[in-house]
């Protein structure tokens, strides 16, 4: 079910009546897309943290078995990682303010959802790069092609995160 949708659903009696006031109903829904929205984004950047704590510790494995020398590799991607979290945490929401000359309308907002709902998608790929990271760690061989390929992966999350702002500025 879209996020809307369940929010919609989740209303009480009094909060339908009223949000179906003239006025009021437009400027509610808006609301409960951005609403959505921050969910969606909340519940991706808790994922991405379960994924950069499973890095550190990673990390630590690594030390104990003798890899000083990925040290600072690791170390990058964890910077990375967080910093993506950080962005995703604190992103726009869509917001305009009332008599602001840029107005968001609701397909914008549907946008943003939906552009951020489409990251929970490359989550399959990087926890596929993290399990190989960990083999290979284990294995005390190929580590260098798997902090590649986690590296590459949170640098391309990042850059798409980056698109993110041209949803909206790029809208009919």
């Amino acid at each position: 079910m879209d996020p809307v949708e369940k929010a919609k659903a989740a209303m009480g009696g009094l909060e339908r009546a009223v949000a179906g006031l003239p006025g009021i109903k437009g400027y509610r829904e808006k609301e409960m897309r951005r609403e959505a929205d921050k969910q969606v984004r909340d519940s991706l950047a808790r994922r991405l943290e379960i994924r950069r704590r499973k890095l550190t510790a990673l990390q630590g494995d690594l030390l104990s078995a003798g890899g000083l020398l990925w040290m600072d590799d690791v170390e990058r991607i964890v910077g990375r990682l967080q910093l993506l979290i950080d962005r995703i945490k604190t992103a726009s929401y869509g917001y305009a303010p009332m008599w602001g000359l840029q107005r968001v309308k609701e397909a914008d907002l549907d946008r943003l959802t939906q552009f951020d709902q489409s990251l929970f998608d490359e989550l399959g790929k990087l926890d596929e790069a993290v399990a190989g990271l960990e083999a290979a760690v284990k294995a005390n061989e190929g580590i260098k092609e798997a902090l590649g390929s986690v590296g590459e992966l949170v640098s391309a999350l990042n850059e798409t995160f980056r698109g993110r702002a041209e949803v909206v500025q790029n809208a009919e």
